[in-house]
């Protein structure tokens, strides 16, 4: 099979990918006022890309535009956490049922592969890195159930929740290497064609990640 290009990356994403990076490594705070005028500078980018990336974000409820104070990086509040939760729950319960009765070895691979480097990451002690690896086991899951929709749903609601994690992680740090093997203990379950107890998992999995946001 020939091999696809990398796919090409409009300034536009990099500013996106760059802002959320800053969110995720608590480089920028919510509650926090920012202007376009600091975030080129800091990204070394024009206002263009700087300017579509906050629309972006502001479309995925992690900003907010006011005209006359700038930037305002949105908090999350707990109907948000309780909503955004009771969404995952459904698209990932649901993902993991279909998934079960589907997966194939090299794509138990794909995902062993994430957790290997997500547990790598833990033992460097580097969170920024840790969290990053944490959401693409959960994005590819959503992925190989090869279904456009749920998996654009996914993203939209991952998008709000992804530059929190930092936030708890300085809290409780040991949760960490719990998510790794919380992710480890869904895995080895699909891997069996075990759904019931994969699906069980995956609930109490985002059930603590629920509860540890709350609590902070």
């Amino acid at each position: 099979m020939r091999k696809m290009p990398p796919k090409k990356e409009f300034l536009k994403d990099q500013a996106y990918n760059n802002i959320k990076k800053l969110l995720m490594k608590g480089e920028l705070s919510p509650g926090e006022f920012l202007s376009e005028g600091y975030l080129s500078e800091e990204l070394g980018m024009s206002r263009t890309p700087i300017r579509s990336a906050i629309q972006r974000l502001e479309h995925e409820g992690i900003v907010k535009i006011h005209p006359k104070q700038g930037i305002y990086i949105c908090d999350i509040s707990i109907q948000q956490v309780n909503e955004i939760y009771e969404a995952r729950a459904v698209l990932e319960t649901f993902a993991i049922r279909k998934l079960s009765q589907t997966i194939e070895r090299h794509q138990i691979q794909e995902l062993q592969d994430i957790l290997d480097h997500q547990f790598k990451e833990i033992q460097n002690q580097d969170i920024y890195l840790s969290l990053k690896y944490d959401t693409e086991f959960h994005l590819k899951i959503m992925e190989l159930i090869e279904n456009k929709e749920m998996y654009e749903m996914f993203k939209s609601i991952e998008a709000k929740l992804s530059f929190y994690g930092k936030k708890v992680l300085t809290k409780k740090v040991e949760r960490l290497l719990q998510t790794y093997e919380e992710h480890l203990l869904i895995l080895t379950e699909l891997e069996k064609g075990n759904a019931e107890s994969a699906v069980q998992y995956m609930e109490e999995h985002l059930q603590k990640g629920r509860k540890i946001l709350l609590d902070i």
